[in-house]
Parts: C-alpha cells; structure tokens; sequence
C-alpha cells in the first residue's frame, strides 16, 4: 500500500509564556503511517503559515514538495517539518533578542524585543508537545531550527545560544543589519559570538538580488566571524549567494532542498562548478567597491554551495591577485584570466581591472499611476514615492549603491498592487550600474 505525506494542523497552540495563541502546521514523511516504531529527526521553521502554503504574495517555501522528493529519491532521511507561524504585527518583536550588538532602537520599525521569550516558547513549549504527541527522535544531532529574513536572525540567535537543543542552523537570507534607504546608514542588528558552540552543520545563504534589505557584504561579514571562530568552511558551515534569487518565498523554495540535504542527507559528488553564474567578465577598479568572486559547486543530488575556501589560478599576477576567500585585489590596469579549482572541477573568468568604479549610483524613480489613483494614498516602488499633483507623478531620487539589484513592484499602501492589462502581475528588476532615471507606467491596480 502506498502512503504520502500529510500535513497536520494544531489549531490555537496556547503559549503561557509569550500569551498568545497560533496553529503549528506539522509535516508528517510517508513512512509515518507505515513504520509504527520508527522516530524522526525534527526541522523547525519559523513563519510557519509560508512554509507549505501561499504567503499574502501567492508564493511558498513549499518544503512539503521538496521533502517528498528528496525523501522518495532517498537522498535524505524522513524528516518531521514543524511550521510555527508568526504573530503578525509582533513578528519583528518575537523574532528579535536583546543582546549587545543589536542596535534594535535604530531598526526601520519600532521594537520590543521578545527574542528570548519567543526562544522559551520553542524549546520549553512547542518542542516538549511535539516530543509527547509525535515519534521524534531527541538530542541537537537530530534538531534543526530554519528561518529567512527576521527568521534568519532568530535562528542565529537561538541556535548560538542553545547548542545543546538545536544542532543544525538554517539562516536564510538573514536580516543581520537595517540599513536606511535614503542615508545609507548600516545598523548592525545581531549578536557577534565569541566561542565556537557545538553546532555541528551551519547554512548561511542570500540572493543578489535582495536588494538594500539584505546584502552580501552584511552576510559574509557573519560568516566570516563564524569560520574564524572555528566552524570548518564547505563542512561544518556552507554558504550559498544565488544568482538572481529575490527576498521572496518563491526563491527561497527554490534551494530550500540545499540546507534540507546539508542536515539529513547526503550531498552527492561534485559534478558542476560556475565562477560568478557564468559571467565570462568580471570587472573591478583600482579604485571603488570590493569585489568577491563567487564560485558555486553543484552535487550530482542538487546540492549547491559557495565555495568559501577556494584555490585561484591567475594568469598574470601583475594584474591582481585573489584570496582564497574570493577577495580580489586590484594591482594595476588590464585584463587576466582567473581560474578556480574545486576538486577535479575548475572554472575561469576574465577578469578587468579598471582606474574607478562609483561606489554609488544616482536613481531617479518616476511612477506614472492610473488616473483612478485615490488622492493621498501613498505609493511604493520599493522605496516610498512623493506625490507631485503638478505633474501628477510619484518620485524619489536615491543613491544606490553599486551592483544592488532588487525585484519589485509599484504597490499602494492600501495593500493595492499594479498588473497589467490582461490582470497578471507585474515584476520589475533594477540593477545599479549606472545613473539612471527610471520611468515607470502602472496600467491598472489589483488586489
């Protein structure tokens, strides 16, 4: 007889210690059912309403899917998923600690920070009615804790703070520092840890084009910290910055199978690797923003990872060098040929180096809306807009810093959001390159 997965919901989950009341969404392996004596390792997941259902955008992580098809092509164990959905407005309060370093008076919203309740609330109450009802297997080698954004934050915080509960951390697209679209001002919002803790598997990841809200250079600043605490890159701590990958469920549900087979299963063989996606020109200046090489390796299982630890081949080394972290360092006008090696792969690029890239770019954002635009609402295309009733368009004027990229679209505060005509939705993408004035026609709002 053939059995699937399930997806089980605990409705009105009361917690005494944060005093309020949530659904966990529990997913159950296709053996579940079969297999009466077997236990399960056990992945938390915050924001747990996205994780196998649509979020208010329409998208999901979908780890229902990929868990089924990993588990069915037994590249990893049967695992439980638990989904622990957010509160809502108490979201940025629950996911946030009051640790030094967390700047969390300077974030974009107001906090109160409820961190290390939301932190009780998990281990002493959601994990002991998980242990009571279902067959879990016990310990930190068998209990991973996964989030993306604040969520990636919490489970940084959480996961350093209590080793001896959750062995395996998924920090997805983290929010680790606030920065102000209009002043560039960075705020550091975590913890910096000051001893390795017996966390035995670490995935750290981001998308390039996240934007200002989540940025490579805040990422790999924690990572770098954790290796140099001791954690083993590409083994105890993998790394992944994907290529054209948004802060968005759709694109988190994309690789989520990555973190699931560092945890539960197992990687594979080694069998592709890419320098920068395929770019076959990479240029730097002599002058202006780092630039970092990004290999990414690809397993035969669909594992994918960043090599954070790489050996560089330079074909002439009057031109620049590279770290073995990625790092390059500019020398003198021209071009060489970089390669990196991983195993038996290798992967080249050309590599230009320049007199001076702007650090910054000028962007002029010019929203032209339907004319059944309510007056006074106020607009968004990414960033907030001004209503000029003279020219009747939305505006601002940014400085962006070099090579930020985004996906985004024109929406109202109302939670209204532009289409097309035919009603489909619309996604824009925008890459600081160069200055720019972008014009941009709404056809039509939707809900």
């Amino acid at each position: 007889m053939k059995h699937s997965s399930s997806i089980l919901r605990n409705e009105g989950f009361y917690s005494d210690v944060l005093d309020n009341m949530r659904d966990l969404v529990v997913y159950l392996p296709p053996s579940y059912q079969l297999d009466l004596n077997r236990r399960y390792p056990v992945l938390y997941v915050h924001d747990g309403q996205n994780i196998f259902h649509p979020a208010f955008n329409g998208y999901s992580w979908n780890i229902h899917t990929t868990a089924d098809q990993l588990i069915k092509d037994r590249i990893i164990e049967d695992i439980i998923v638990v989904g622990v959905p957010n509160m809502g407005m108490e979201r940025a309060n629950e996911f946030t600690h009051d640790l030094e370093g967390v700047c969390y008076q300077d974030d974009k919203v107001p906090i109160q920070p409820r961190g290390e309740l939301y932190e009780q609330f998990i281990i002493e109450e959601v994990m002991p009615f998980m242990d009571a009802v279902f067959r879990t297997k016990k310990g930190p080698e068998h209990t991973a804790l996964m989030g993306s954004s604040r969520g990636g934050q919490v489970t940084y915080h959480i996961g350093m703070r209590r080793p001896d509960v959750f062995g395996m951390l998924g920090i997805v697209s983290p929010y680790f520092y606030c920065v102000d679209p209009q002043t560039q001002n960075e705020v550091p919002m975590y913890h910096t840890f000051t001893a390795k803790q017996p966390v035995s598997k670490i995935w750290i990841d981001l998308g390039s084009r996240e934007g200002l809200l989540v940025r490579e250079k805040h990422v790999r600043e924690v990572t770098e910290k954790l290796l140099q605490l001791g954690y083993s890159p590409d083994d105890e701590l993998v790394y992944l910055y994907e290529p054209g990958a948004a802060h968005v469920e759709r694109d988190w549900a994309a690789r989520v199978a990555s973190p699931l087979i560092h945890f539960f299963g197992d990687k594979g063989k080694a069998c592709g690797l890419k320098l920068n996606s395929g770019e076959q020109m990479e240029e730097v200046g002599l002058i202006g923003p780092s630039c970092r090489l990004n290999p990414i390796v690809e397993y035969d299982s669909g594992f994918r990872m960043t090599v954070l630890r790489a050996f560089y081949r330079i074909e002439d080394e009057r031109i620049a060098q590279v770290r073995e972290d990625g790092t390059v360092i500019p020398l003198q006008l021209g071009e060489t040929k970089v390669t990196v090696q991983y195993g038996d792969l290798e992967a080249a690029v050309t590599l230009r180096v320049v007199a001076e890239i702007p650090s910054n770019v000028q962007l002029e954002l010019i929203v032209h809306a339907p004319l059944n635009t309510p007056d006074g609402v106020k607009l968004y295309a990414w960033f907030p807009l001004v209503h000029h009733p003279e020219t009747d368009t939305y505006t601002n004027q940014l400085q962006i810093p070099m090579h930020s990229e985004w996906v985004f679209q024109v929406s109202r505060e109302d939670g209204k959001v532009e289409v097309d005509a035919a009603g489909n939705k619309v996604e824009r993408h925008y890459k600081a390159l160069a200055d720019a004035k972008l014009h941009i026609h709404v056809e039509q709002w939707s809900s």
